[in-house]
């Protein structure tokens, strides 16, 4: 397991942790980095249906190490058993946290990520039914914007392509 102190500041330097084919764990800092300002966040009109609709529930850190095992299962995947022992680690101690997506009960989609310095960062997110990501990810700003956090993330993904995102060198 990471050492919660030592992955923090890596977070606090710009880099972050990832699993490597062989288990190894190595540290990275993309040149840019994506980040999402609050200010500029806007809800696709799809999405505001969506949301009004009221399809998904969702719960803030009340399922992490289910949200983090489901990020984990997918075939090209940066996270092993040692980062979820690290992140749930981080998780029990404040720095971590988890946004779940539920439908009829059943967890449908989610994400999670560390909150330190006054951002959130986001790692990872599943959806095993469509849209539940993006209700995570609504979810998530939302939240975020409530507390005035900064939303930076590691690089861009199809659903912050879809976002104002800018990008900054180190």
């Amino acid at each position: 397991m990471i050492d919660p102190e030592l992955l923090l500041q890596g977070y606090r330097l710009g880099v972050f942790p990832m699993a490597m084919e062989d288990d190894s764990i190595q540290w990275f800092s993309p040149d840019p980095r994506a980040i999402l300002p609050l200010e500029d966040f806007h809800v696709p009109h799809a999405l505001r249906r969506l949301v009004l609709k009221d399809v998904f529930g969702t719960t803030i850190d009340k399922a992490f190490s289910k949200v983090i095992e489901a990020c984990a299962k997918r075939e090209d995947t940066w996270i092993n058993l040692e980062i979820i022992e690290s992140y749930t680690r981080l998780h029990e101690i404040g720095c971590a946290h988890s946004v779940e997506a539920w439908k009829e009960g059943r967890l449908a989609g989610g994400l999670y990520g560390v909150a330190v310095g006054g951002a959130f960062f986001g790692e990872s997110m599943f959806h095993r039914v469509t849209d539940a990501s993006k209700i995570a990810s609504f979810t998530r700003q939302h939240c975020i914007t409530t507390f005035l956090l900064a939303l930076p993330r590691h690089q861009h993904n199809p659903l912050s392509r879809t976002q104002p995102v800018f990008e900054r060198r180190r």
